[in-house]
């Protein structure tokens, strides 16, 4: 484990030296993603001049809800974007290299790549919350421990539901259709609160493609006075438990993929 850690360490520094090459792209890089998340934030601002309060939220708790989803969404793009390219790498064979050396694919897999893209979304992210987060409740230490609980089921979260999409396309070579849904669904259900939202979508983003879990049913530990809970109030506590299964399940399918795998070409 430990071995893996320090080795991950040591490919990100030299992805970011490679990515950091040409200072001037990668400023532009950085700065322009950010500007983009504050336009969203910003956008918020504008939507709350007009309505104050969405089904009950005002600005500052809609933002809050919309940093908690950007904080672990930038830690995926930064670490773990490359799965949207997977089906491109089996089709090509270059997916080929991670199964001859002597490390698990997976690892490699991820440890391939650094998206500079992902700082600018950190950056808005963290913004965002420190701009909300005094509003929205008395912070103590406990409450912060559990918001960094938060953050990293919610990179587990995303980061299983695209590896579970990428890894269909072993069988399909296809994937970036599904990716493209999900990538919708992650831009537009996460902004407001799941109670914005009719039934269908409410069963489809808690079951089915379990995007609630990163921002919405956990922000009701830190909310104060909010009581409608879709489904069941247990939702709150279970982000934590939703992450261990999605990463068990992805753990499992993964592996199914790779035994199914055959080589470029077959």
């Amino acid at each position: 484990m430990w071995r893996y850690i320090k080795l991950y360490g040591l490919l990100q520094a030299a992805n970011i030296k490679s990515r950091s090459a040409y200072p001037f792209n990668f400023f532009i890089g950085v700065f322009s993603v950010t500007l983009m998340g504050l336009a969203t934030i910003f956008f918020t601002w504008v939507i709350t001049q007009q309505v104050p309060l969405i089904v009950g939220y005002n600005l500052y708790e809609l933002v809050f809800l919309l940093s908690l989803w950007k904080l672990p969404h930038s830690l995926f793009i930064i670490s773990f974007q490359q799965i949207w390219n997977i089906d491109y790498l089996i089709r090509d064979g270059f997916f080929d290299r991670y199964l001859v050396r002597p490390l698990n694919p997976l690892f490699q897999f991820f440890a391939s790549r650094f998206q500079i893209a992902g700082i600018g979304d950190l950056i808005a992210a963290i913004v965002g919350l420190v701009y909300s987060a005094s509003h929205i409740t008395e912070w103590t230490v406990p409450k912060l421990l559990t918001l960094l609980l938060i953050v990293a089921s919610g990179v587990v979260i995303e980061w299983a539901i695209y590896t579970l999409i990428g890894c269909t396309a072993f069988w399909t070579l296809q994937g970036s259709g599904l990716q493209s849904i999900i990538l919708m669904l992650f831009d537009q259900f996460t902004r407001f609160p799941l109670t914005v939202y009719n039934r269908v979508i409410q069963i489809v983003l808690t079951f089915i493609v379990p995007i609630a879990f990163i921002n919405f049913y956990p922000s009701f530990l830190f909310f104060e006075n909010k009581e409608q809970v879709p489904f069941s109030p247990l939702f709150i506590y279970l982000t934590p438990v939703m992450a261990l299964l999605m990463l068990l399940l992805t753990g499992w399918i993964w592996r199914k993929a790779i035994n199914h795998y055959k080589g470029a070409g077959s």
